[in-house]
């Protein structure tokens, strides 16, 4: 087969030293590493792949090959490495990851803290999940909802890839919470290297500054943005992962909203991306029922959005409790969404990005999925955004073990369906696979993992940010 697929995974990395940790720790603290999984979407055949590691800017090597390592996905599964256990990777590594494949695939990415944090209230654990960007899904101007510098506690930064064999020259534009550009940074990427934009050191930004950004390129670029609490404790330790976006539509689709559910909140980010003034309606569905709330102007560049932890940031919810979805409708420009979710007694948090209307499909990809995974254990959840009703099929499978095929039943317009992978008959005890739902309707979906040692109990408490979020892939 002569057609190569590539996937884009901005930011890897692997046990930072103390001179390459300030590219990336900063104000987050610690050390940290990355694990990314890749999803073969071929039923059929398996996916021969090549992954190669780039340096990034600020190292002495940026934009050359760091590694490179080639290796074999199974037909329909999936395969995850850990940067710290890739044979040949160096020490101190930190880049992006480049992934070829002659088999169409997915991936994902995770940035966390090394094994073994979580131990304690005072070492605790940290990760936060992004979708590894493909081809198709790069440009040359991405969006970015939320972005802080010192703002409570709250840090963040904006990492860059350049996917081209040229270099590029990138600029950020950041926009305060009242959409009125504050800053702009501009920076030139090796081909394939990428830049880590830190807020906290950017001159231009005023402590407290919370807001949004634009990221402008004149090579096609991927974006990953991290935010995070101090870090200092396990109620501080949210680490949240989430995808720049190359363009709006004016509906987006989010699969899951919680209001006082377990003493889980969400909070939402609208951006206007287009080039004037937009209103935005959040249509919210709970338990059957639905509630709407209207923004005010929402200017270029500018985002808004409620916590629904501040009651009066969402009075048209009331009393609601619990956890459903939520449709965003703008009056004329382009949108794009992320939704929060966070339990601040905990110290968790999690990102995903809203789908944009139009890229829902029949076919929705987790490229991992994990059931009594050394602790861990996965959710998916999906939203029906048709105007009828639909039903799905979902197979769990994982390299050497049978697949797993569950029915949803029929999921209403609009509705939304969860299912948590543990309870799913058939499901066996460490299991660390993927799962695929086809549909005879549109959907889209996400899907969530968190340690659960009150469900595998062969393990202890893991204290800290070990909840992580991430968008399925429409096939």
């Amino acid at each position: 087969m002569s057609k190569w697929f590539r996937v884009l995974l901005v930011v890897a990395v692997v046990v930072v030293g103390v001179q390459l940790g300030t590219l990336l720790v900063g104000a987050q603290g610690g050390t940290y590493v990355s694990g990314f999984t890749v999803q073969n979407q071929d039923a059929v055949n398996a996916a021969n792949v090549t992954i190669r590691f780039y340096w990034a800017e600020g190292t002495p090597g940026a934009g050359s090959v760091a590694h490179t390592i080639t290796d074999v996905i199974d037909a329909g599964k999936s395969k995850t490495w850990f940067t710290p256990s890739v044979p040949g990777l160096p020490d101190g590594f930190i880049g992006s990851v480049v992934v070829e494949s002659d088999r169409p695939v997915a991936a994902i990415v995770n940035t966390q803290t090394p094994s073994g944090t979580g131990s304690s209230p005072s070492n605790p654990n940290r990760v936060g999940t992004a979708s590894g960007v493909l081809e198709a899904q790069t440009g040359t101007n991405m969006y970015v909802t939320q972005i802080m510098k010192n703002f409570y506690g709250w840090g963040s930064y904006i990492a860059v890839q350049n996917t081209t064999g040229d270099t590029a020259s990138v600029t950020v534009r950041y926009f305060d919470s009242t959409g009125a550009q504050v800053a702009t940074n501009t920076q030139s990427l090796h081909p394939y290297s990428t830049y880590v934009f830190r807020q906290e050191s950017e001159a231009g930004l005023a402590s407290g500054f919370a807001g949004s950004a634009k990221v402008e390129s004149n090579k096609a670029i991927a974006v990953i943005c991290n935010f995070y609490n101090s870090g200092t404790m396990d109620t501080t330790a949210q680490f949240h992962s989430y995808n720049g976006l190359a363009g709006g539509a004016t509906k987006i689709y989010a699969p899951r909203i919680v209001k006082d559910y377990y003493g889980y909140q969400s909070g939402l980010k609208v951006q206007n991306v287009g080039t004037a003034a937009t209103v935005v309606t959040v249509q919210y569905t709970f338990g059957g029922s639905t509630y709407t709330q209207t923004s005010p102007s929402i200017g270029p560049g500018q985002a808004w959005g409620p916590y629904m932890g501040t009651p009066a940031q969402v009075p048209e919810l009331g009393a609601v409790a619990g956890s459903g979805s939520a449709v965003f409708t703008s009056s004329g420009q382009p949108i794009v969404a992320t939704v929060n979710e966070d339990n601040r007694s905990m110290g968790r948090g999690v990102t995903y990005n809203g789908f944009l209307d139009g890229s829902a499909t029949s076919t929705v990809l987790f490229p991992q999925i994990t059931s009594k995974y050394y602790g861990y254990c996965s959710g998916i959840q999906i939203m029906n955004v048709t105007a009828a009703p639909h039903s799905c099929t979902v197979t769990y499978s994982m390299a050497g073990r049978a697949d797993v095929t569950v029915a949803t039943g029929s999921i209403g317009a609009g509705q939304s369906w969860s299912q948590f992978a543990p309870n799913v008959p058939g499901m066996t005890t460490d299991f660390n696979g993927a799962a695929v739902v086809t549909c005879d309707g549109n959907f889209v979906g996400i899907a969530n993992m968190s340690h659960r040692n009150d469900v595998d109990t062969r393990w202890p408490t893991n204290y800290g940010d070990n909840f992580t979020t991430y968008n399925g892939i429409n096939k």
